[in-house]
């Protein structure tokens, strides 16, 4: 039997200030809560957990804990999407809109919320935008040009791997 995933059914990043995050998700980037819950075992002061509707039946989720301490810009995410941060942490989030229209509509929409966002950069496959959220997370909106396919594998970087091309790429 072959195992296959339906997508991403959340992802879990951890929050500073659910309020901030809150009003950031739902009135920026247009999500909808759609769970707000209590962590057990933790005692209900100390952990919660939110998940917003992030289209395409996927859930972006916070948790807040009492006791986080505060990221290391390097270590739990990067300076800029420029930069590296730690093996094991999460580089960037990236949301879909459909159309390069759809990508300068929300860029305008975001600097119009206050925050500083790349030009539209051209990787070939998609264009993207990218900016942060409340906590420094890096995220990104991005649309597809084409579809990827054998010419977006580069056979330098499966070698550098230790990869053959023949066992990695299903296009």
């Amino acid at each position: 039997m072959q195992l296959t995933t339906g997508g991403v059914h959340h992802l879990a990043l951890v929050a500073k200030d659910l309020r901030v995050t809150h009003e950031f998700y739902t009135k920026v980037m247009g999500m909808k809560l759609t769970c707000a819950i209590h962590v057990p075992p933790f005692p209900e002061t100390d952990a919660m957990h939110v998940f917003y509707d992030m289209g395409g039946g996927n859930q972006l989720a916070f948790f807040w804990f009492k006791e986080a301490p505060d990221p290391e810009v390097g270590q739990a995410h990067p300076k800029s999407p420029a930069h590296v941060n730690a093996n094991g942490s999460m580089h960037h989030l990236a949301f879909g809109v459909d159309t390069e229209e759809d990508l300068l509509t929300f860029r305008e929409h975001l600097k119009e919320h206050g925050l500083k966002v790349t030009p539209m950069i051209d990787h070939e496959f998609c264009k993207s935008i990218y900016f942060q959220d409340p906590d420094g997370m890096q995220l990104e909106i991005s649309y597809w040009v084409r579809t990827l396919d054998r010419r977006d594998v580069q056979p330098n970087v499966l070698r550098q791997i230790g990869l053959e091309i023949e066992e990695t790429v299903t296009v």
